[in-house]
């Protein structure tokens, strides 16, 4: 139960002061932003030119990150108030440098937008539906078939707070097409965003997976941009009536290569639950670029593993191999999905290879085909 109030704090913290802060921080954002810019403009045009499209590239990104190691605030206020501190060759310096930071996170959000990443997916503020339908061709398990959908709708005068949500990043899983969740009821309800937490994104979600199972989550992200990376800590907290606790923790790398147009992105998964024995874990290292408008590739090798087998029974009859602690399944494969007809209408490629455990690490070679549309900001 101490999970479930922590977060009722935080969400009590959130709605006492929202109003108070959005107004102090409005008058406090304006005032500050025009009194530097008065200043940069009398003393420096071109630093009033590269401040304005430094202000241009903030106001279209809808989320907050934190620069490591740029402290352009502090340089600029002590270049307005001093004549002989700080040269102009260091103000502009710290500008580029954040310019930089935003423009590396702008290319991370169009992928994850394009690719409908799950971090793209739990944290935009806009309504949208998405339904697909896939097959996958499995050398082992054979000729297997998917329907996903995933709904997140804007409720009417809640200030852009609250959400009604159907489906999760758990019935994401499901793109997986394994068999096991194929009876897997999707979560139905209502999503709160946490907007007055600075560079913290953070969502409360609330519902049930199934009649007989409420839950309650929260989600925290924290951009952190560094000069040639993005780094992007993600954090699960979960409690439902039947499964009591899971805990999640992802990290992302981002790096995006000298065209400026691609992208090399490491991520790193763990995994708990309070009737897990252990922890399961992953590992994927990605390559994503776009050979046009519309289309997107991603290259991807990965691997799972786990730290304790639930279970000596073999996963599979034929090979009945027993599963075991450490990593049970390497694969590599070929995302392609390009957009086609329509705006809302795309469709995906995934050829790959896995050696899983339970095949005795046996080549399995799949084909998988997904047909998706994606109706945005409605």
């Amino acid at each position: 139960m101490k999970i479930f109030f922590i977060i009722v704090f935080i969400l009590s913290l959130d709605l006492f002061a929202k109003e108070t802060e959005d107004k102090s921080n409005q008058d406090n954002n304006c005032s500050t932003k025009s009194e530097v810019l008065e200043a940069a403009l009398k003393k420096e045009p071109s630093i009033y030119e590269t401040l304005l499209s430094l202000d241009y590239i903030q106001s279209n990104i809808s989320q907050k990150i934190l620069i490591f190691s740029s402290n352009l605030d502090h340089t600029v206020k002590n270049w307005v108030k001093s004549d002989t501190n700080t040269s102009n060759k260091e103000v502009k310096k710290c500008i580029e440098e954040e310019k930089k930071a935003y423009s590396l996170y702008s290319i991370v959000r169009l992928y994850d937008n394009f690719f409908k990443d799950e971090t793209f997916l739990s944290t935009t503020n806009r309504s949208y539906v998405r339904i697909i339908w896939g097959a996958e061709e499995n050398q082992e398990e054979g000729l297997n078939f998917l329907n996903n959908i995933r709904v997140n709708l804007r409720l009417p005068k809640t200030e852009d707070a609250l959400y009604l949500f159907i489906g999760d990043d758990e019935d994401y899983e499901t793109k997986t097409f394994n068999k096991a969740n194929e009876d897997k009821t999707t979560s139905v309800g209502i999503k709160y965003m946490l907007d007055n937490l600075d560079v913290l994104n953070g969502s409360v979600f609330g519902g049930f997976k199934g009649i007989t199972n409420p839950f309650i989550k929260l989600r925290l992200q924290y951009p952190i941009a560094f000069k040639y990376l993005l780094f992007r800590p993600v954090q699960y907290v979960e409690y439902s009536y039947e499964d009591e606790f899971k805990k999640e923790t992802q990290f992302y790398f981002d790096h995006s290569l000298a065209s400026k147009k691609e992208l090399v992105r490491l991520s790193f998964n763990r995994y708990t639950e309070t009737y897990l024995d252990g922890m399961n874990y992953s590992a994927q290292l990605s390559y994503l670029s776009t050979i046009k408008h519309g289309v997107g590739i991603q290259v991807y090798t990965n691997l799972s593993g786990r730290t304790q087998a639930q279970t000596t029974k073999p996963a599979n009859t034929k090979y009945n191999i027993t599963p075991t602690a450490g990593i049970y399944n390497y694969s590599s494969g070929i995302v392609w999905k390009q957009q086609f007809f329509k705006k809302y209408l795309f469709y995906e490629l995934q050829p790959l290879v896995e050696f899983a455990q339970q095949y005795d690490y046996n080549a399995n070679y799949i084909f998988r085909a997904n047909l998706e549309l994606y109706f945005g900001d409605i």
